[in-house]
């Protein structure tokens, strides 16, 4: 079953992931000098660009997915007052089960700044564990061969005792690819059944366009 009304991921949880880690992976392998025409570039999700605006994004989503403006899901961010677009995908690799997607847009900008995909819960009630875990890997192999900085670089980094940042890449304009899996364990839900996968493309992961209350005003 297939939850469709689901919060936006707020832009700034990906900063505290960010405070969390901090530097280097010691999982992280050197790679050799990669030119910058095959250096790793995070511009946005596919036909969705940082710097769109909303109407671009729409017509981005159509051409994609063939899904109308009509049926995508739009929010204002109740802390950060970014605006949200959100759709349901099935399948966005083989086997991979319905995904829920995300473009935020900042808050003064009103240009997208960020991506967010979500796999398990709570997009889908009883997520297979196995394939969310498999995804997973299949996604970190990805970007491990994209030629990300190594300054920053983390894989497989544990953050706490239930959560993983499978990796975590910058581009060479400090934009940002982060793939967080989360399993927490509850006594009173069965094992695994609470499992979810984040990917998120972020365009400035250390200044993030949204509502902030300004100095003196309280």
């Amino acid at each position: 079953m297939i939850k469709k009304q689901i919060i936006g991921l707020p832009v700034v949880i990906f900063l505290w992931v960010m405070l969390a880690i901090g530097g280097e992976s010691p999982n992280a392998e050197a790679s050799p000098a990669i030119s910058k025409k095959t250096a790793g570039k995070v511009e946005g999700f596919r036909l969705a660009f940082f710097g769109m605006t909303e109407k671009q994004v729409y017509r981005a989503i159509y051409k994609e997915f063939r899904i109308s403006k009509k049926t995508v899901e739009r929010q204002i961010h109740p802390v950060e007052k970014t605006v949200n677009l959100g759709i349901l995908v099935a399948d966005l690799l083989p086997q991979s089960g319905p995904a829920r997607i995300y473009y935020v847009f900042g808050y003064k900008s009103r240009r997208l700044i960020q991506v967010n995909i979500i796999w398990g819960r709570p997009v889908t009630e009883n997520p297979d564990a196995g394939q969310i875990v498999a995804l997973a890997n299949q996604l970190r192999d990805h970007f491990s061969g994209q030629g990300f900085r190594q300054k920053g670089l983390a894989v497989n980094q544990s953050i706490g005792k239930d959560s993983i940042l499978v990796f975590r890449g910058t581009d060479d304009k400090g934009r940002m690819v982060l793939l967080l899996l989360v399993n927490p364990q509850k006594p009173d839900v069965p094992g695994n059944q609470e499992i979810v996968l984040k990917l998120s493309y972020i365009q400035q992961p250390d200044r993030p366009d949204i509502f902030t209350i300004g100095k003196g005003k309280f």
